[in-house]
């Protein structure tokens, strides 16, 4: 019998946002449920948003606890290591310089790329499809031939990657599953 830390009389905060776009669920520090509401969204459709969430909850209240989340530590190390090479040669291939990479814990980025040219990775692209890493890989690296995301930027990164969109939609509907998270390190 799976362990249950999450209870439905668990007290859950609801909070209507107009600039949401989705339900958004949130496990805060003392425990309480904090569910942001888009402004079509309705409390019935949130509640029921926070029941089927009841594994991703428990997770959380456990990380809370300091339980240690199974393989992250692994995943994380695989994506240091290999990540940087995949980057690199897509940036050869492109015939684009990068000063550095680093591979970070970002919280709701998949990707940076500075003025300086150093891009940052976010560790869950290793969680992710081959297309949808090899388009946030891309998106970055055309920020080195346009630092905005201007419609010559975005004619860059359908030249490089002609599956984005797709990417694009992946990481919109499956991708923030894998933000779930409040990892702090």
């Amino acid at each position: 019998m799976q362990l249950d830390l999450f209870s439905p009389r668990a007290e859950t905060v609801f909070v209507r946002h107009r600039w949401a776009r989705r339900y958004i669920l949130r496990v805060l520090d003392n425990g309480t449920l904090r569910v942001t509401l888009p402004k079509w969204g309705s409390k019935k459709e949130a509640l029921a948003f926070v029941e089927r969430s009841g594994a991703w909850i428990t997770k959380q209240l456990l990380r809370q606890r300091g339980c240690p989340t199974e393989g992250q530590t692994e995943l994380r190390a695989r994506a240091s290591k290999e990540l940087p090479g995949q980057l690199r040669a897509l940036a050869a291939a492109h015939d684009i310089t990068v000063r550095s990479i680093s591979i970070r814990n970002q919280r709701t980025r998949w990707g940076a790329c500075s003025a300086r040219g150093s891009i940052t990775l976010n560790w869950r692209l290793i969680l992710v499809p081959d297309f949808v890493r090899e388009y946030v890989m891309i998106h970055e690296l055309m920020h080195r031939r346009e630092l905005n995301h201007s419609k010559r930027f975005w004619k860059h990164v359908a030249a490089a990657c002609p599956r984005y969109r797709d990417a694009r939609t992946w990481l919109l509907t499956e991708g923030q599953r894998l933000f779930g998270g409040q990892e702090a390190c």
